[in-house]
């Protein structure tokens, strides 16, 4: 297959990876940490660099400090739950609705093969409900300390709670590659705690991602 197919991407660690595939031996949590750490939340309508990298230590953080979980496929389930974004992009939720379930359908499909290759797919579904709401929590908090007050109703943020014991300003000197590196080390004590060993952060062969 030529490297030219218009579903083929090129990340920052070589890897070549065809979005219509996800072959797990491409997915590498090297790129994923540096995309998303390079990634934007709100398309960068924040009044200050905010990453998806950030926003998922974020969401690990709620889920263990809001919900007492303490199970680590869990919490690597919430930091993992938009490591999709590495491939397929941050779309802002209003873009998503106008391009409806043609989006969502393929969205979905390059999550779930993420969370396959690191293995937390069953805890991800076990804990959807929890993550969901975290990643509603940790919305109401940067709409609080990132976005203009503008006073307009948010409906999906109805009867969710704004932690108080963070404001996220508190973390504006942190630079990019702090976050890239704070995302790798979540990662990797995450995954000792569940297998005892260290990770392998790289993806497993180069040439087998191009047949």
């Amino acid at each position: 297959m030529s490297i030219l197919s218009t579903t083929w991407m090129i990340t920052t660690t070589g890897a070549q990876v065809d979005l219509r595939v996800m072959a797990h031996n491409t997915i590498s949590l090297l790129d994923i940490a540096h995309a998303l750490a390079l990634t934007n939340r709100f398309t960068g309508h924040t009044s200050r660099p905010y990453s998806v990298a950030e926003h998922s230590l974020l969401v690990a953080e709620i889920m263990q400090r809001e919900f007492g979980v303490t199970s680590p496929a869990a919490v690597l389930a919430a930091l993992l739950h938009d490591a999709h974004e590495a491939y397929a992009g941050d779309m802002a939720t209003p873009m998503k609705q106008l391009l409806g379930c043609s989006w969502r359908s393929e969205e979905d499909r390059i999550a779930m093969a993420v969370l396959r290759r690191f293995g937390v797919a069953d805890a991800s579904a076990v804990y959807a409900s929890i993550i969901k709401r975290c990643d509603l929590m940790a919305l109401a908090m940067e709409r609080r300390d990132l976005l203009p007050a503008t006073g307009a109703a948010w409906p999906l943020l109805e009867g969710i709670n704004t932690p108080d014991w963070l404001h996220l300003q508190e973390r504006a000197a942190m630079g990019w590659q702090d976050w890239r590196q704070a995302f790798i080390d979540r990662f990797a004590s995450l995954h000792y705690a569940i297998h005892g060993t260290h990770p392998v952060l790289g993806y497993a062969d180069h040439s087998k991602a191009v047949a």
